[in-house]
């Protein structure tokens, strides 16, 4: 293996013939210290300040065509319900505001409290200085320069190890593309656009958020207007930061750190942009299979964001699925509105998405490719062994009822010799991103999705005739 991701990801594969993680993990002795926002001040998104009631008539119009306190108000409304894996809050957002209700600053939103908690700057020049290395640790950080919200995601690594061990970052990773994927439904629905950055220099990063030792910056999405068409295809780059790799092995890099989601963590990490490539959208090239094209959307788009308006905050839920058999037009619509916000956030066209349809009227059972410029399912493997799909689950009994699953794979080590090891953290984020926006749509239909985490990835793979080669990066299963 040429490159540690694979190694990372190969070790972290659920198993049911496994015998527990030898690794002893030894990352928490860094210890979190105290959050430095603690003693920040505090406001609601509307822009009041903690204690004060709103003076009235004191709105002003934003650049979204959308009252300053509205805009932060939807945002962070929708961001206060829990959509981390297992409900454990394990991700951190942060927001640089401008020109908007509260006062221009960089904040940490409590999503307990609702409040947008400022940064205690000691001076002007600390806080010039740090505002600037975050700014410029990105590769597109005129993004953040114009944009009038820039939210900052990271992962918190305390509140994941517990549960996953050294699966824990991988579920961050997946988690942090959650809450893009939900933030940019957020910013479309009120005339915005989102732009997702995950290209940074990690350490300028970390600087300028001040982050603890046991948290770690993942991505940034900048809310731009709409009417600033010359964004709209910057979500389709990555970069490549191949001549970013750290050496491996017996090294220096092992013997600082014990837990290997630590040293992948450090494989990805850039130091440097200028020695990052620019990476284009890959093409999609034809399926082989007999081609299944999907019905028209059972309602238009405008639908969809006119019924997110009313949902609310939709945490992340654990039940069992009830029986239902998926009409073809809920089927279809669910997949084609998995498409309200740009498909390739991260991964530059690299994710493959597969569907595994077990009760759904008027389609086969079976395992399908699902071109997404096309509308199209390609039929890949026959009938499929509901029972042997349950006992591919750790839990199998949480699969039950479920009318069809979703899955996102990506040829690893091809991914990698394009962007580096950063492309493992990149894809999770993308696969994190597409699994949310299918939950939303099934929200929106009244229906039920959910990501499950604990699957045996090669009996998944064995029973779909998945490709070897490809890599499982994301199941959501989908049902009432």
């Amino acid at each position: 293996m040429d490159f540690f991701s694979e190694t990372y990801h190969g070790s972290v594969k659920y198993s049911r013939q496994g015998s527990g993680d030898p690794v002893t993990l030894h990352w928490e002795k860094s210890g979190n210290g105290e959050d430095p926002y603690g003693s920040g001040k505090r406001y609601s998104p509307n822009g009041v300040k903690a204690g004060q009631r709103k003076k009235a008539g004191s709105l002003e119009l934003s650049d979204l065509t959308q009252s300053s306190s509205t805009l932060l108000n939807k945002l962070f409304s929708k961001l206060q319900g829990d959509i981390s894996t297992d409900s454990l809050r394990s991700v951190g957002i942060y927001a640089l505001i401008q020109g908007q209700s509260v006062p221009d600053d960089l904040y940490k939103f409590d999503p307990e409290t609702q409040e947008l908690v400022a940064f205690p700057w000691e001076n002007a020049k600390i806080k010039k200085t740090r505002l600037e290395a975050l700014v410029h640790a990105f590769a597109d950080g005129n993004f953040i320069e114009e944009a009038p919200v820039t939210l900052f995601f990271t992962a918190v690594l305390d509140r994941a190890v517990w549960r996953f061990k050294e699966a824990a970052y991988r579920e961050l990773e997946l988690d942090v593309g959650s809450y893009v994927g939900l933030t940019s439904i957020l910013a479309r629905s009120i005339g915005a656009m989102a732009i997702p950055l995950g290209s940074f220099v990690d350490e300028e990063a970390i600087y300028g958020l001040s982050l603890a030792d046991g948290e770690l910056p993942m991505a940034a999405v900048a809310v731009m207007p709409k009417a600033m068409k010359k964004y709209e295809l910057a979500a389709q780059f990555a970069y490549s930061s191949r001549g970013e790799l750290p050496t491996y092995g017996g090294g220096k890099l092992g013997a600082k750190v014990q837990a290997r989601f630590l040293l992948q963590h450090k494989a990805e990490c850039i130091t440097d942009l200028s020695k990052c490539i620019k990476v284009y959208r890959v093409q999609n090239q034809s399926f082989d299979g007999d081609e299944f094209p999907l019905t028209p959307l059972k309602y238009p788009n405008e639908y969809f964001f006119r019924e997110y308006e009313f949902l609310g905050p939709g945490t992340l839920e654990h039940r069992p699925f009830k029986p239902w058999t998926a009409s073809l037009d809920d089927f279809s619509t669910i997949l084609r509105w998995m498409e309200i916000c740009t498909l390739n956030a991260f991964g530059a066209g690299l994710l493959k998405i597969w569907v595994a349809c077990f009760d759904v009227s008027l389609v086969y059972p079976g395992m399908y490719r699902y071109q997404p410029s096309k509308k199209s399912l390609y039929l890949h493997a026959g009938e499929l062994d509901r029972q042997k799909f349950q006992r591919a689950h750790l839990e199998g009994e949480n699969t039950e009822n479920a009318s069809f699953a979703v899955y996102f794979s990506v040829d690893l080590k091809d991914a990698c010799g394009i962007m580096g090891d950063r492309a493992y953290r990149n894809l999770n984020m993308n696969a994190g991103y597409a699994a949310e926006m299918l939950r939303e749509a099934a929200r929106c239909l009244g229906k039920y999705a959910r990501k499950e985490q604990f699957y045996c990835e090669d009996e998944i793979k064995k029973l779909c005739k998945i490709p070897e080669s490809e890599t499982l990066l994301c199941e959501v299963l989908v049902g009432r």
